[in-house]
């Protein structure tokens, strides 16, 4: 029996997973508002997340459950491991095999921006959507 398949794929978004492969996805609180598809950081207590930060935790994933953001004292979903679309900051260019790095302040990823994500690196240059701009993003446990 034959399949027929829609030749045609959704286009991808920021928080959205990068493929079906082996990955880690871990819950931290949130302690600020965390946009979908941006690096988050350590919060003031170990099972926090934030954006204004330094040491990386993961990259916030979409959650169909939640609606534009996650909002202080939801619960995040943070892939620690694995592939994710990012959202990339403004007009800034991103290298596909380069390192990965992110404003503190937006969690977004650029190669501009000022702070590495440990063990990580870009698996795509910058993709246009409709919803912006993103980069596929591999992780390996940055967390510190």
């Amino acid at each position: 029996m034959s399949k027929i398949y829609d030749g045609r794929q959704a286009v991808a978004f920021a928080g959205m997973k990068g493929d079906s492969g082996d990955d880690r996805v871990e819950t931290f609180a949130a302690e600020t508002n965390i946009p979908f598809g941006t690096i988050v950081t350590v919060g003031t207590k170990p099972m926090q997340a934030k954006l204004g930060g330094t040491a990386a935790v993961g990259i916030a994933l979409h959650s169909h459950a939640v609606v534009g953001q996650y909002v202080k004292f939801d619960a995040v979903s943070v892939m620690t491991r694995g592939l994710a679309w990012c959202a990339v900051k403004g007009d800034d260019a991103v290298t596909e095999r380069g390192a990965v790095k992110f404003d503190p302040a937006t969690g977004l990823v650029s190669d501009a921006a000022s702070t590495a994500v440990p063990n990580a690196i870009f698996r795509s240059g910058v993709v246009s959507t409709p919803y912006g701009k993103i980069a596929l993003v591999e992780l390996h446990a940055p967390q510190q």
